[in-house]
């Protein structure tokens, strides 16, 4: 359950008090005198000629938590906030309009983003300065907060010329970006470009533990999906099984890595290193709710019974835990119990020789061999103790098949003998202080949950899986459904006080991602029960989606209604993030539905979004996909006066980390490939021994249909070099260096191979997200 600040109660109690997000009710007791966002926070900013501090996060962040503790419960920071500013909190899963458009002023501003995030906008609204979490005092060459709010403040009421002409720049920026680019030369969309866009998709693959780039290591469930749904369709080819081969290699890894809670069954949000053995321990509803999907669809094309063994325990995870008493869902657990990552969920051998004493000593030493314990320590406190492994996160170093055949018995009885000590061991954690559950119920994210208990019912033969879904989709027809078919985005069922907060819960309108999610997840159900009803009510949440979110003139959706008015720039989107894209899903359900002429206008609006940045837009590929099983292929157009607009459009970060590195490829000898790395100047790359914290620097060779290829990668060690920010010197690339790859085999002549590289681009003082840049080579 939700619980308020540790600020001091009775000393401070702001608006947030009257808020029923849990992350917002966090701060009601901060000193700092919080508005929610909305009119009152606007006007005041006017009628005090105040500019705003802006600060975005969300309940299980941990690095806002962090920010609060030192800023904004510090009672001098607070007050020269409140004197300076009007300052405005936002929770970004309840408003995710705000926090998209605010976030891409950050990247315009900064080329980085993140939680939480702190903008300072003008009265109306206009952003000019922004970064993420800002310490409380200056140190490493970096200004703390309360310098950041003078100086700020400063400028805005002795440079004010200034910083409206900045404001205004930035707002043209936003609109740029807001509307989707237009091809320059007409574009087939057709099963040949589709697959191509695959292709590129899969470069990322990590050959030795799965996956799709490096660590931190996200499960990308968007991708996983499609790429099933491409290795699942009709007559597939060699590249479609090599592709399969990747994504089941990946489930099976994160199914044993510590990513996954082995003894509750739901997955954390990711991994923090290469191998999936040490999770950042949130726990998010749509993170398992796509991860069930994934799982159940794997179990249908292999009919491995893992597979449905992990996702039958996501779901039954969710039920337990994360279930409200009228069936919907809750939207997520935290990472921290008392300012410390993960306590709830480690061990030591002590302890777990302490629960399972009544179990015979064998059973104990096979449970702590299956589970990585006798291996020793795994886990050390990033934030602290002494930087030492000190606990064990439970995992399956080695595959329990492989365990169970020298024991002469089957997986299945092996893990009939340990789902006992499981069991204990989970019982004697839920007696343990647990992270705080945030009980929003979201629209959206429950429309995924609500997907994925269809499925897996329907697929599964489980009829309490699609009990569940059919109770929760109910629920979102009730109480988040207005007479005429608008949706509300958020609500707090387990808030009594409804005398104190009268309708509130019911202010935040829907937005495209609650609408489309939520037509596709009713259609789900029309599948699994076979009754029209469902189908009917998909219907008219589609028909309000494209009355009030369609446009018209150009295709696709925006994400905000029409009738919103509280934002500077509409925007209009198909990137996953990780959820997946409102304008991909609504074309899903379209198809669905049988729109097939607004499906095409929408993946005609983002075809050249697709063919620029395709490996972060997977559910729009699987929306090209099935359009395509069921549709003949069409030709996008050019628009005559793209090349003009689009010069003036700023570059996104990831762009940005492109143009940082240039790549050539020279083969010294068949089985020896030399690739040349190239650094822009002003810009490094963190060396392949990186420093903790950091992002290496690797390659992978990628063969045909999409086989990793087994070689040995000789790294340069890079140059030292010193920063404000690290006590230590870290090891960088920059200039030019070369990465050599020897290959066990040469491969055919002629054959092509992929190089991809995976790097962060950074500068002195900020870096990029990481990106994977590949180049093909043919063999000699």
């Amino acid at each position: 359950m939700a619980t308020p600040s540790s600020s001091a109660q009775s000393h401070h109690t702001n608006r947030l008090a009257h808020t029923t997000s849990p992350y917002l009710l966090q701060h009601a007791h901060n000193p700092v005198d919080w508005y929610p966002w909305g009119a009152e926070a606007i006007e005041a900013s006017r009628t005090q000629n105040k500019p705003i501090f802006l600060s975005v996060g969300y309940s299980t962040c941990y690095w806002c938590h962090v920010m609060e503790r030192q800023s904004f419960e510090n009672e001098a920071i607070a007050a020269e906030m409140n004197d300076k500013f009007i300052c405005i909190k936002v929770d970004r899963e309840e408003r995710p309009d705000v926090d998209q458009l605010y976030m891409t002023a950050v990247q315009i501003l900064t080329r980085q983003g993140g939680w939480p995030m702190s903008v300072f906008l003008t009265p109306a609204l206009k952003p000019f300065f922004g970064g993420t979490y800002f310490p409380p005092d200056d140190g490493h060459g970096r200004p703390g907060f309360p310098r950041v709010l003078n100086s700020i403040s400063a400028a805005y009421h002795t440079k004010r010329d200034q910083v409206e002409r900045s404001a205004d720049e930035i707002v043209r920026m936003l609109q740029k970006v807001a509307e989707p680019r237009q091809p320059r030369e007409p574009l087939q969309v057709d099963m040949t470009w589709v697959e191509s866009l695959i292709e590129r998709s899969t470069a990322e693959y990590e050959q030795c533990y799965g996956g799709f780039g490096g660590a931190p290591k996200f499960p990308r469930q968007t991708l996983l999906e499609m790429l099933l749904a491409y290795t699942g369709m009709p007559g597939a080819t060699e590249d479609a099984e090599g592709i399969r081969a990747q994504v089941l290699y990946t489930l099976d890894y994160m199914a044993e890595g510590g990513i996954r809670d082995q003894l509750g069954g739901a997955f954390h949000r990711y991994s923090t290193d290469e191998k999936w053995l040490v999770p950042h321990f949130e726990i998010m509803l749509y993170d398992n709710a796509m991860l069930a999907v994934v799982y159940v669809e794997a179990w249908r094309q292999t009919k491995n019974p893992n597979y449905a063994k992990v996702a039958r325990a996501i779901c039954d995870f969710v039920l337990r835990e994360m279930t409200g008493p009228q069936g919907a869902f809750y939207t997520a657990f935290d990472a921290e119990v008392d300012a410390q990552e993960g306590l709830t969920y480690l061990w030591t051998p002590d302890e777990v020789e302490g629960v399972l004493a009544e179990f015979p000593k064998e059973e104990i030493e096979l449970f702590s061999r299956v589970y990585g314990l006798a291996a020793g320590p795994n886990f050390a406190d990033p934030h602290h103790g002494t930087g030492q492994p000190d606990k064990n996160i439970l995992f399956l170093p080695t595959p329990l098949a492989n365990i169970a055949k020298p024991l002469n018995l089957t997986e299945e009885q092996l893990d009939a003998r340990l789902e006992p000590m499981r069991q204990a061991l989970y019982t004697a954690r839920r007696k343990r202080k647990q992270p705080l559950l945030d009980t929003k119920i979201l629209t959206s994210w429950n429309a995924l949950m609500i997907r994925a208990f269809a499925v897996a019912g329907q697929a599964l033969d489980e009829p309490r899986y699609t009990a569940a879904a059919i109770k929760a989709a109910q629920f979102l027809l009730d109480h988040h459904s207005a007479a005429d078919g608008a949706l509300i985005r958020t609500s707090r069922p387990d808030v009594i006080l409804q005398s104190e907060i009268g309708n509130r819960q019911s202010t935040i309108p829907g937005f495209l991602d609650d609408y489309a999610f939520l037509t596709r997840a009713l259609l789900a159900l029309h599948r699994a029960t076979g009754d029209a009803e469902w189908r009917r009510h998909a219907l008219r949440v589609a028909e309000t989606m494209n009355d009030n979110f369609r446009d018209r003139e150009l295709g696709g959706f925006f994400f905000t209604a029409a009738d919103a008015t509280d934002l500077i720039v509409r925007q209009k989107s198909a990137t996953d993030s990780p959820l997946p894209s409102g304008n991909a899903v609504a074309a899903l359900a379209l198809i669905e539905l049988g729109a097939a002429d607004t499906a095409r206008q929408v993946l005609a609006v983002f075809a050249q979004s697709l063919e620029d940045q395709a490996e972060g837009m997977s559910s729009m590929v699987q929306a090209a996909l099935e359009y395509l099983k069921t549709n003949e292929p069409f030709t996008v157009a050019t628009d005559e006066q793209a090349g003009d607009q689009q010069g003036e459009r700023p570059p996104t970060p990831d762009q940005l980390a492109r143009a940082a590195v240039e790549l050539s490829v020279d083969w010294e000898s068949p089985t020896e490939l030399r690739l040349q790395v190239k650094v822009l100047d002003t810009f490094h790359l963190n060396a392949n021994r990186a420093a903790q914290g950091m992002i290496p620097t690797t390659l992978a060779l990628i063969g045909p249909r999409a086989a990793p290829i087994a070689a040995t990668i000789d790294y340069p060690p890079g140059e030292e070099r010193r920063f404000a920010f690290a006590d230590e010197p870290i090891r960088v690339y920059d200039g030019t260096v070369t990465l050599v790859a020897r290959l066990e085999q040469p491969l055919p002549p002629g054959a092509t191979l992929r190089a991809a590289l995976t790097y962060q681009a950074c500068t002195d003082d900020a870096c990029l997200s990481a990106t994977t840049q590949a180049i093909d080579v043919k063999t000699r």
